[in-house]
Order: C-alpha cells, then sequence, then structure tokens
C-alpha cells in the first residue's frame, strides 16, 4: 500500500478489543463488507480523525469467520500488546476502500457539503452521527451557527451531488 500524502484515506474500520492469546482483535468494518480488508498485507493504524497520527502495520494473521474478521498485527502478537490498539482504526487509499453501490456514500464524502432548501443556502454539514435506524446529519445553520440534525433518509434528504458539494434537504422543519 503506497501512503503517499497525495492519497486520499478513508476509515474503513475500527479495531475491537483483544480475543485469545494471538494478539487479534476484531475488526469491525464500517460498511460491513469484509472483502476488502481481510487479504491486506498491510495497514495504517491511527486514532480516529488523525491519519497523519498513524502507523503503518504488517498483518501477521487474519481469520475470518462468517459475519466476522479478526486481525493480529506484527509486533503486537500478544493481548497486552495487542490491547493498546484497541478503538484505533483502519484507514485505506480511497480505491481500496469498499465499493459503493446505488445511493451510497462515504462518510467522508458528505461531511462538508452545503445543505440546499427552497434555492437557499441553509448550512454546511459538520459531521455524520451514528443514529438509532439512521446517520444523522450534524449541520451548522447560515448565518446563526446554530446546530441541526437531519436523519439521512429519503423522506428528509433528497438530490446528493458530490460534484457540486450540496445536498438537497426535502424537510426543511426539521430546523425549526
Amino acid at each position: 500500500m503506497n501512503e503517499g500524502p497525495e492519497k486520499e484515506l478513508l476509515a474503513v474500520a475500527k479495531l475491537g478489543a483483544p480475543r485469545g492469546l494471538k494478539g487479534l482483535l476484531k475488526v469491525h468494518s464500517f460498511s460491513g463488507d469484509y472483502s476488502h480488508i481481510e487479504s491486506l498485507k498491510k495497514v495504517l493504524v491511527a486514532p480516529d480523525g488523525e491519519p497523519a497520527q498513524g502507523r503503518l502495520l504488517r498483518v501477521s494473521l487474519a481469520e475470518r469467520g462468517e459475519r466476522s474478521l479478526d486481525m493480529a498485527f506484527s509486533g503486537y502478537e500478544s493481548p497486552e500488546k495487542a490491547k493498546g490498539l484497541t478503538g484505533m482504526l483502519l484507514y485505506l487509499p480511497r480505491e481500496l476502500a469498499s465499493p459503493l453501490g446505488e445511493n451510497e456514500f462515504y462518510i467522508h464524502d458528505l461531511v462538508g457539503l452545503r445543505v440546499l432548501g427552497g434555492g437557499l443556502e441553509l448550512g454546511i454539514v459538520e459531521a455524520v452521527l451514528e443514529g438509532g435506524a439512521d446517520p444523522l446529519l450534524e449541520m451548522r445553520k447560515t448565518g446563526t451557527g446554530a446546530r441541526a440534525l437531519i436523519p439521512f433518509r429519503r423522506e428528509f434528504v433528497g438530490e446528493v451531488d458530490l460534484k457540486a458539494k450540496s445536498l438537497e434537504l426535502l424537510a426543511g422543519w426539521l430546523l425549526e
């Protein structure tokens, strides 16, 4: 994996607590897909939102279950050493991330989009939060700087145009 400054890195998974005696860590894929992760020989492991603070680690073992993946890394092959990686994120270049289906987006691409409604710019998406059933877009309102949460559902969000860096808010009443 070539990590140059020109590479756009996406967080694709989070490392859970160690299990067993080999330093295996549970891998929690953000997409639910593990096929793009399980065959990696090296991966960038870093704190959330800080890929520049990461370390490129060699995968020493990957064990695939029916709906799970566990990995161990060179130099962290005991539970005590592996524990230091718990909570870290796995970052990959965009081209190695899970392929997107129709009307699917990487969270990375939604942050920074302008929220439009009624021909006006209503705000900017600043974060994507885990919601009960659906992700929530955290928006900073234009003018006031107040924050609002928008459920990322087709009833509330219309067209998402990544080229224009905007999305359409269908339910303006959410901002009241």
